[in-house]
């Protein structure tokens, strides 16, 4: 399995507020769309409960303090971390879905995962905002960047890729 962050943040490192995205890019979206299609998504309730329904061509797992039985198809709650990588790889063992497997957030899951994953999906977005939720860690310690492209339609945002370092024995 390879684990990958998706997230857009700003320059105060901001990601939400009141369980709502703070700024509405439709280049960023349909980055987003194009990088998780297809894919198994982890994420945490609110971020889930955010979205409003569950994305289409993609299998959601999603993290919650409290047992749920899920309405949807292709939606599973589990209550640990753990628990949602054991059942992404038995889907992905089940050559029901790819080996990526991406962690949509929110800032608790992102801080509990990052030292888990392979790659991080960045976009940087320009200004600060008002928020209660952050991807506030240093991941440059264990990162390298290798890709950066900066938007054809929205001034300084900055797509970026960055690969877990790997020490070499």
């Amino acid at each position: 399995m390879i684990l990958s962050q998706i997230v857009a943040f700003s320059e105060n490192k901001a990601i939400g507020c009141d369980n709502k995205l703070l700024w509405h890019f439709s280049e960023d979206l349909k980055y987003f769309k194009e990088k998780t299609s297809g894919k198994i998504l982890i994420m945490g309730r609110k971020t889930f409960d955010s979205l409003g329904k569950p994305l289409p061509k993609r299998f959601h797992i999603v993290i919650s303090r409290t047992q749920k039985k899920s309405d949807f198809e292709n939606v599973i709650y589990v209550q640990t971390i753990s628990e949602a990588y054991s059942a992404a790889e038995k889907l992905i063992e089940q050559n029901l879905w790819p080996k990526e497997v991406m962690i949509c957030g929110g800032a608790e899951i992102y801080k509990q995962t990052v030292n888990d994953c392979h790659f991080l999906f960045l976009t940087r977005i320009p200004g600060h905002f008002i928020a209660d939720a952050f991807y506030d860690f240093d991941f440059a310690i264990n990162f390298t960047k290798t890709h950066s492209t900066k938007s054809e339609t929205v001034p300084d945002l900055i797509y970026e890729i960055w690969s877990k370092n790997h020490k070499v024995s």
